[in-house]
């Protein structure tokens, strides 16, 4: 059997062909057989190609949802972290406002009780400082007493007190 580019090649050295007729025909079984043995594989090349293009695309396609679905969420996040602080704020104020009536109530507290102590701590000095000049006021009314008697008692006066504190002593008895 004869090829058909053969035929031809025998059919342009023969001259009854024109060359660039042939050339094509020769181009266009060339390209025909080179088809006819890369078809199956590069048909199973890009049938491969597109699934894992597929794959590809819709593995970004879910990974965009993701992204847009987080970013959704951080937006909505966001527009709230606006309200989230002025509640934050506001609880804080409460707070420090709570507190510091606490302390000031527990300072006042504490005032009164020093105040009572104090008060309590200046009776007791009171107390005992007229106890202490009662004391030195007696032992010097006392001493006066004893040192006026002395000067003025005489001898004959001496006898007397001694006469009436033994008569009432014996009425004692």
């Amino acid at each position: 059997m004869i090829l058909p580019t053969a035929m031809f090649t025998v059919l342009l050295m023969e001259g009854g062909v024109p060359a660039w007729i042939a050339k094509s025909f020769n181009l266009i079984v060339f390209f025909g057989i080179l088809y006819y043995l890369v078809r199956k594989p590069l048909h199973q090349f890009f049938a491969e190609r597109f699934a894992t293009v597929r794959r590809t695309l819709e593995h970004a396609a879910r990974e965009k949802e993701r992204a847009e679905t987080k970013m959704s969420e951080l937006e909505a996040r966001y527009q709230r972290l606006d309200t989230e602080l002025n509640e934050i704020r506001t609880m804080t104020q409460k707070e420090a406002a709570l507190e510091r009536q606490r302390l000031e109530t527990e300072t006042a507290r504490d005032i009164e009780k020093l105040r009572e102590i104090a008060q309590r701590e200046i009776e007791s000095s009171k107390q005992v400082a007229l106890a202490d000049l009662r004391e030195f006021a007696a032992a010097k009314a006392v001493d006066l007493a004893e040192e006026i008697i002395r000067r003025e008692l005489t001898a004959e006066d001496d006898a007397q007190l001694l006469a009436r504190v033994g008569e009432e002593m014996r009425k004692v008895q």
